[in-house]
């Protein structure tokens, strides 16, 4: 591996202190293309060969420095051997209750292990070790939710790892503090292909700011640090 990979986010501080005590400071790790899209192949497929192994070695360290990591249903059955360690907690987003099952997300720290889904969601299949929390009566409501990791879980540092519609949702409600970006020197083209987030758009006076905090580069590949600019 580049040396020069091996410094970048060695030292990750987050600023709990800048948010609210009800939520975690919540931060977004995403490689896309060039031209922005987050798959290589279909939606629901793996992504492992859209980034590089210095992409991956800055993953495991981007997840080191959080207490617990957020993906989507999508995202936790498109790889069934994801894995988080023994340390992280793990929560899955679902509306409809489809999750993959055997898979590593659950069955390699079973007590760390969450479902979010709201009132409506019919979870089966669903280990007996595992935890499921309700949000919502159709729809998760996310303050609610964050409310939830933050008071009761005691998660101060929350990473989230798309997929694009999870980043939409969580950005629109302005619950995210920092972006991780690898830009990955590949070009995907076509339409209706996952971006980094989904979602209606945001209307012109309402688009969200973040300022380029810290940006490396390795070989042909781009790492960024964005954070949340917010007026008091």
């Amino acid at each position: 591996m580049n040396p020069e990979a091996l410094q970048i986010y060695s030292s990750l501080h987050f600023r709990i202190e800048k948010v609210p005590p009800d939520r975690p400071y919540t931060f977004i790790n995403m490689v896309v293309t060039i031209d922005g899209k987050t798959v290589s192949g279909e939606r629901g497929e793996p992504v492992h060969d859209l980034g590089s192994e210095v992409d991956h070695f800055l993953m495991r360290r981007i997840e080191d420095a959080a207490d617990a990591v957020l993906i989507g249903a999508s995202s936790q059955r498109s790889t069934a051997k994801i894995t988080f360690g023994n340390r992280l907690i793990r929560i899955v987003a679902t509306r409809s209750g489809n999750l993959l099952y055997p898979s590593l997300f659950f069955d390699e720290a079973p007590d760390k292990a969450y479902v979010l889904c709201p009132e409506s969601c019919e979870v089966k299949k669903l280990p007996s070790s595992v935890k499921i929390i309700r949000s919502g009566k159709t729809e998760i409501v996310w303050k609610e939710t964050f409310r939830i990791l933050r008071e009761e879980l005691g998660i101060e540092r929350l990473l989230v790892e798309g997929g694009s519609d999870i980043n939409g949702q969580l950005l629109k409600e302005d619950l995210v503090d920092e972006l991780f970006i690898t830009i990955a020197p590949k070009v995907k083209l076509g339409e209706n292909v996952p971006t980094l987030a989904g979602g209606a758009p945001l209307p012109r006076e309402n688009l969200l700011r973040f300022t380029l905090f810290e940006h490396h580069v390795v070989d042909d590949e781009v790492f960024l640090i964005y954070r949340r600019v917010r007026r008091k």
